[in-house]
C-alpha cells in the first residue's frame, strides 16, 4: 500500500511526496483509515515504528487553518515535543498550519505569542497545565488530543497534570492514546479519557534477529577500561551509554572525552539550552555517545543509533526494554550491551526473568587499563594522559 491509496487531502499528501514518505509502516496503514473515520484510538506498537505519523498524518488533515487551536499533543520531555512538532510541520508544509511547542525550563512570553496563532500545540503536562491556568492557552475549539509515549509520562508522575488537562478540554473531541506498553494505571486514564476505542496493536517489540543482546561480567573497577575497549571494537556510528545516576553520567561521559572519545551527558540537570545543544550536535554528527540516564533519554527519538551500552543496570525490565528500543529502530539492526558487575546482578536477574528476547554472553575482550577520575577528583590532563582520538569514527 502507499500513501496515495488512503485518500489522503492533496495538500497532505503532496507535504509528505516532499519529504519522500511513500509507504506507510503498518503501524501508520492500520491506524490512518480509522482516526480518519473520527474513531478514539489505542495504539501499541514498538519504538521506531512510525507512531508519530500514524497520529500525525490524519492530524493535519483535520485541523483547518485559522481555526484556533484545534489538536493538542503531550509528549514526556522537551525533545520529544520538538521532534513531534517538528514532523507535525513537515506533513502540513503545504497547509500552512502553526505548530506550537510548549514546554518548561524556557521564557512562557514566546509561548504566549505563539499559542494565540497557533493551530496545533505539542508540548508537556506541566507547562501545558500552566498556560491553561494562566489562561493563556485556549483549548475550547480541541477537537482532537494525543497522548505520545503515555506508558512514559505516566512513569514519570505526570498522572494529575494529564488528568487535570483533561478537565480543561471538551468532552466531545477525538481521543488518541499511543504507547508501547499498557501498565495499570494508564488502563484507569484510557477508560476515562476514551470513547469505544479501536485498539490497534502491531508488533511490540524487535525480533531477536534485528536487535542482538548481550552481556558480560567484568570488575567494577574495570568497567569503564572495558567500555572503552569495546567502543573501539565495535566502532558504533551513533551509540548511548546509559548510567543510573547524574553524577556517573557526567563522570563516564568526562573520561570518555579524556579518552579522545566524542561524547556527551544527557541528563535532567541541564539548562534546556544546554540539552536543544546537545540535540542538535547529535542530528549534526558532531556527537557519537551519548551519556545518558533513563529519565533523559525517554522520548529520545534519534536515528541511526547502533548500539546501547548499559554501564549500570536499570531495576526494572520495562526500564530495560525502553533503554534497547533506542536501536534497531524502522528495520534497521542494533546491539544492545550490558556490562555488569557485582553490584548489577540483581537488577539483571530480574530483567532476564522477565525477558522474551535472547541475550547472550559474550566473552570480554582484551582491553587497555585506564583511569577512571571521579567528579570529586581535580582534572589534570597532562598528568591523566589524554589519548589521542581513536581512529575513523572518533577521529
Amino acid at each position: 500500500m502507499k500513501f496515495e491509496e488512503m485518500n489522503i487531502e492533496k495538500n497532505v499528501l503532496d507535504s509528505l511526496r516532499a519529504i519522500s514518505f511513500e509507504s506507510p509502516t503498518k503501524i501508520q496503514s492500520e491506524a490512518i483509515p480509522v482516526i480518519k473515520q473520527g474513531h478514539d484510538v489505542i495504539g501499541q506498537s514498538k519504538t521506531g515504528s512510525g507512531k508519530t505519523a500514524a497520529f500525525g498524518i490524519p492530524l493535519v488533515e483535520k485541523v483547518v487553518k485559522g481555526g484556533n487551536v484545534q489538536a493538542l499533543v503531550l509528549a514526556p520531555t522537551r525533545e520529544l515535543s520538538m521532534q513531534i512538532a517538528g514532523e507535525l510541520v513537515k506533513f502540513s508544509q503545504f497547509k500552512g498550519l502553526h505548530v506550537q511547542t510548549v514546554y518548561g525550563g524556557v521564557s512562557m512570553g514566546p509561548q504566549v505569542s505563539g499559542l494565540k496563532r497557533a493551530e496545533i500545540v505539542v508540548g508537556t503536562p506541566g507547562r501545558i497545565l500552566d498556560h491553561m491556568r494562566r489562561r493563556t492557552f485556549d483549548a475550547g475549539n480541541l477537537k482532537m488530543f494525543v497522548l505520545d509515549e503515555a506508558d512514559k509520562m505516566i512513569d514519570m508522575g505526570f498522572v494529575e497534570d494529564i488528568e487535570s488537562i483533561e478537565r480543561h478540554i471538551p468532552k466531545e473531541r477525538q481521543t488518541l492514546l499511543f504507547s508501547a506498553t499498557m501498565p495499570p494505571n494508564l488502563m484507569k486514564i484510557r477508560d476515562k479519557f476514551t470513547r469505544n476505542a479501536t485498539k490497534i496493536e502491531t508488533e511490540k517489540r524487535v525480533e531477536d534477529e534485528i536487535l542482538r543482546q548481550y552481556y558480560c561480567d567484568i570488575d567494577h573497577k574495570k568497567k569503564f577500561s572495558l567500555l572503552v575497549g569495546l567502543l573501539e571494537r565495535e566502532n558504533p556510528e551513533l551509540s548511548i551509554v546509559f548510567c543510573n545516576s547524574r553524577r556517573e553520567t557526567d563522570d563516564v561521559a568526562r573520561n570518555l572525552r579524556m579518552n579522545g572519545v566524542k561524547a556527551t551527558a544527557l541528563h535532567g540537570g541541564l539548562s534546556q539550552d544546554k540539552r536543544e545543544k546537545i540535540m542538535e550536535e547529535l542530528h549534526r554528527g558532531i556527537i557519537t555517545v551519548l551519556v545518558a540516564t533513563d529519565v533523559a533519554a525517554r522520548g529520545l527519538d534519534v536515528k541511526n543509533i547502533t548500539h546501547i551500552f548499559n554501564y549500570r543496570i536499570p531495576k526494572t525490565l520495562e526500564e530495560y526494554v525502553n533503554r534497547i528500543g533506542r536501536t534497531a529502530r524502522a528495520g534497521e539492526s542494533g546491539k544492545a550491551i550490558s556490562l555488569l558487575s557485582r553490584d548489577d546482578h540483581d537488577s539483571f536477574r530480574t530483567v532476564v526473568r522477565g525477558l522474551s528476547s535472547r541475550i547472550e554472553k559474550i566473552e570480554i575482550p582484551e582491553f587497555r587499563p585506564l583511569p577512571f577520575r571521579r567528579h570529586e577528583q581535580q582534572y589534570d590532563d597532562r598528568r591523566f594522559g589524554a589519548r589521542k582520538p581513536f581512529r575513523r569514527r572518533f577521529r
